[in-house]
C-alpha cells in the first residue's frame, strides 16, 4: 500500500513539475482590467502584457482541486490535443511547435517530465523486486551544486525581466531582451528536470575509477540480474535527461552544417521523440502487469515504435521520401548508439 502511495505521489509530483516548466499560455479566463497583481503593469485581457500573469485568478478551496487535476493532465485541453498529435502526426507536432504554434500543445520538455515521473511511478507499481523501492544518499556536494546553478539561472531571469520592465525600450531591444528572456527559461527548464529528477530518486555518487565501476557493477549484476535490471530500471528513470544531451550531435550529424535547422529544432524532436517512448513503455509495463503482452503485441509495439521515429522524422524535417530513407537507417543506428552510451552512463552512475 505503501509502493501504490509513493507511486501515485511521483506521478502528481510530475505533473506539477511539468506545469512549473511550462509557461501557462492559452488558457481562457476572464478578462481583467486594472493593475497586474504581480508586476503593477496595466491590464486590459486576459493575461499581463508584461509578465504573462492570470489576470483573473481564483481564491477558493475549490480552486486547489483545479490547480492539481490542471497541473497533472492539463484537463482543460492540451493533453487531449497534444497527444493524439504525438502518436498519429508526431512530425506535424514538432514542426508546428518549433513554428510557434504552441498555445495550444503541452511543451516537449513538460512533457518529457511527466512522461519520465509517470514511468517511473508504473515501474514502483508493477516491480516487486527485492530492493524495490529503495533509496539511497546522493552526493551532498553535487545538490548544492545543482541549486546554485538554479539560483544564478533564477537571477538571471530576474534581471532581464527588470530590463524589460524599464521604459522607453525601442522594438528591437525589446525583441532581443525577449530572445534572451526565452533562453534564459529554457536552460532553467533544464536544470529543473536535473533537479526534479534527482530530487525524486537520490543516487549514489561514483567511488571508484570507471574501470572500477564498471567492473563492480559487471559483476553485481552477474550475481543478482533482477537486481541489475531494477537499478538500471530506476536510473533510467533518474538521469532520463541526459539522453537528450547524447542524442542531439547525433541528430546533428545527419544535418551537417545545414543553416535551415538549429540545435534547439533538434532538442525539440528529440525532447517530444523521448517522451512519446517513454509513454509507449508506459503502456508496455501495464500490459505486462496484466498479462496482455504476447508475441503479437509486442511485435505491434514495437512496430509501432519503428514506424513513430520514421513518421516523426520525415514530417519534422519536411523531408522527401528518399530523403527520410536513405537517413533512415542512419537515425536507427543513432539511436542505437545514444542508447548505448546512455546505458554505459547508467553503469557509471549507478
Amino acid at each position: 500500500m505503501t509502493g501504490e502511495i509513493e507511486a501515485a505521489g511521483d506521478a502528481i509530483t510530475g505533473g506539477m513539475l511539468a506545469r512549473a516548466v511550462e509557461p501557462g499560455h492559452g488558457e481562457a479566463h476572464d478578462a481583467g482590467h486594472g493593475g497586474c497583481l504581480n508586476c503593477g503593469a496595466a491590464i486590459n485581457g486576459n493575461y499581463c502584457a508584461q509578465c504573462g500573469q492570470a489576470a483573473h485568478l481564483h481564491r477558493s478551496f475549490g480552486a486547489i482541486g483545479h490547480d492539481l487535476a490542471h497541473g497533472v493532465l492539463h484537463f482543460e485541453g492540451k493533453i487531449w490535443t497534444t497527444l493524439p498529435e504525438l502518436a498519429l502526426r508526431p512530425g506535424h507536432l514538432t514542426r508546428r511547435y518549433i513554428h510557434g504554434e504552441r498555445a495550444k500543445f503541452v511543451s516537449p520538455f513538460a512533457l518529457f517530465l511527466f512522461s519520465a515521473f509517470l514511468m517511473y511511478a508504473i515501474f514502483s507499481l508493477t516491480s516487486h523486486g527485492p530492493e524495490a523501492g529503495k533509496m539511497v544518499q546522493m552526493d551532498k556536494g553535487e545538490i548544492a551544486e545543482l541549486k546554485q546553478e538554479e539560483a544564478k539561472a533564477d537571477a538571471q531571469i530576474a534581471k532581464i525581466e527588470a530590463k524589460l520592465a524599464a521604459p522607453g525600450l525601442s522594438a528591437a531591444r525589446k525583441a532581443a531582451l525577449t530572445e534572451n528572456l526565452v533562453e534564459a527559461r529554457e536552460e532553467r527548464q533544464g536544470l529543473t528536470m536535473a533537479s526534479g529528477l534527482t530530487d525524486a530518486l537520490r543516487g549514489e555518487g561514483v567511488n571508484g575509477g570507471v574501470a572500477q565501476t564498471v567492473g563492480t557493477a559487471i559483476s553485481a549484476a552477474a550475481k543478482n540480474p533482477e537486481f541489475a535490471y531494477y537499478k538500471l530500471k530506476a536510473n533510467a528513470y533518474k538521469f532520463s535527461w541526459a539522453l537528450i544531451l547524447i542524442s542531439l550531435p547525433f541528430i546533428w550529424l545527419l544535418f551537417p552544417f545545414n543553416r535551415r535547422y538549429k540545435m534547439y529544432d533538434h532538442a525539440i524532436y528529440i525532447t517530444y521523440s523521448i517522451a512519446f517512448m517513454s509513454l509507449l513503455f508506459s503502456l508496455s509495463m501495464v500490459l505486462t502487469t496484466v498479462h496482455a503482452t504476447s508475441g503479437l503485441v509486442t511485435l505491434a509495439l514495437l512496430l509501432f515504435a519503428i514506424w513513430h521515429m520514421y513518421r516523426q522524422f520525415k514530417d519534422a524535417y519536411a523531408l522527401s521520401r528518399m530523403g527520410a530513407l536513405w537517413r533512415l537507417p542512419l537515425l536507427y543506428g543513432f539511436a542505437c548508439v545514444s542508447l548505448s552510451l546512455f546505458f554505459t552512463f547508467l553503469v557509471m552512475m549507478g
